[in-house]
C-alpha cells in the first residue's frame, strides 16, 4: 500500500511518501517547506518537522530537495532535528569549506535571494554531513528502485544548464570572480531547472513537479494519475499542452490559504484549466474559491492499494 501525504506547510512544498509492506515502511520526503509555516485563521498548517513529530516518524529512507528556494528546503533544519535521514538527493551540494558570499549592495532582488539561499543551504549541507547523511548530487536523470513494488525517477531536465549553474554557485561560495549576468541567470533557472520526481506503483503514475513551469516540460510529459502542480498553481504552473499529455485524475496544489495577488497564486485560470482536463483539484491549505467552503487539514492524503485503486482524501 502506498500513502501520499501532501503536507500543509502553507506557502511551500513538502510531500511524504510511505510504502508499507507488512511491518516494513519505506519513507521518502520530497521537499521540506519553509523554516516557519506561519499562521492563518482556520488553517492547520505546520512545518514538515512538526508533521513528522506528530506522526512519530524518526527516520526517512530518502529526502529529495527539488531546488534551492526557501519554501522548498528551509524546513530541513527542523526535519534534521526530528528524523535520521539516510540519503539526500539534490542538484547541488557545496564543497566544504565555503565563505560568506561578498555583497556589493546593488544586487537585484533575485540575486539577493539566491545569496541568502546558498548561504543557508551551505549550513544545512554541513549539518547533514555531520549527521552522516549520504549526499547524492544529481547531474543527470536517475532511475530509482525504492522498494520491490515502488520505483521512480528523479528527472533533471537539462544536465548542461545544471552544470553551469553549479559552477556559478561554487564560484560564489568560494569567493571567486563571477559574471553578474550568469549569477542572475543561475538564480532565475532554479524553478525551470527544478528536479521532478516521478513514482510508479501498482500501475499508477505520480508526478511531483517541484516548481518546474509547465512550458519547460510540456513536450515530454506522460499520462499520470496524481499530479503535484508546480509553482503553487500560479499562471505558469500548467499549459494546455502539458495537461493534454498528463490528463491527471487528481491535481494537488500546495499553496497558502490566502490568495497572493502579486503572484496570482493560486491562479483561478490554472485551476480552471486543470478542471477542464478532468482533474479533481485539491489544495493543501484551507484555500477555497468563493463558491466552495474551504477544506481544513494538516495534509492532503491519498492511498493507492496494491490493486491500483486510488483512495482520495475525505472531504472535511
Amino acid at each position: 500500500m502506498l500513502d501520499l501525504h501532501f503536507i500543509n506547510v502553507g506557502d511551500g512544498d513538502a510531500i511524504l511518501v510511505e510504502e508499507r509492506n507488512g511491518d516494513e515502511v519505506f519513507r521518502l520526503l520530497v521537499d521540506t517547506g519553509r523554516a516557519d509555516a506561519g499562521a492563518y485563521p482556520g488553517s492547520r498548517r505546520l512545518t514538515a518537522g512538526a508533521y513528522l513529530r506528530e506522526r512519530g516518524i524518526a527516520r526517512l529512507d530518502a529526502l529529495v530537495i527539488t531546488h534551492l528556494h526557501e519554501d522548498h528546503f528551509a524546513g530541513l533544519a527542523g526535519v534534521l532535528e526530528t528524523a535520521e535521514i539516510e540519503t539526500v538527493y539534490s542538484g547541488f551540494f557545496p564543497d566544504a569549506p565555503v565563505r560568506a558570499i561578498a555583497r556589493t549592495g546593488t544586487e537585484e532582488k533575485t540575486v539577493k535571494g539566491l545569496i541568502n539561499c546558498l548561504e543557508r543551504w551551505s549550513v544545512l549541507t554541513e549539518a547533514m554531513r555531520a549527521k552522516g547523511c549520504r549526499l547524492r548530487q544529481m547531474e543527470e536523470t536517475l532511475p530509482l528502485r525504492l522498494t520491490p513494488r515502488l520505483r521512480g525517477e528523479l528527472i533533471l531536465a537539462g544536465s548542461e544548464a545544471a552544470a553551469r549553474q553549479r559552477q556559478v554557485w561554487t564560484a560564489l561560495l568560494k569567493g571567486g570572480r563571477t559574471d553578474r549576468d550568469m549569477v542572475w541567470w543561475s538564480s532565475k533557472y532554479r524553478n525551470p531547472g527544478a528536479l521532478r520526481a516521478r513514482l510508479y506503483y501498482a500501475g499508477r503514475r505520480i508526478e511531483l513537479a517541484g516548481d518546474c513551469y509547465g512550458a519547460a516540460w510540456e513536450d515530454r510529459a506522460e499520462k499520470c494519475d496524481i499530479f503535484k502542480v508546480p509553482h503553487h498553481g500560479d499562471a505558469k504552473s500548467v499549459t494546455p499542452a502539458l495537461l493534454q499529455r498528463l490528463r491527471p485524475l487528481h491535481a494537488v496544489i500546495s499553496c497558502p490559504a490566502e490568495y497572493i495577488p502579486r503572484k496570482d497564486r493560486p491562479s483561478l485560470a490554472a485551476i480552471g484549466l486543470l478542471e477542464e482536463w478532468g482533474a479533481q483539484v485539491w489544495f493543501t491549505d484551507s484555500f477555497a474559491r468563493r463558491e466552495n467552503p474551504p477544506d481544513c487539514w494538516a495534509s492532503v492524503d491519498f492511498t493507492i492499494r496494491e490493486d491500483g485503486t486510488i483512495l482520495p482524501p475525505a472531504r472535511n
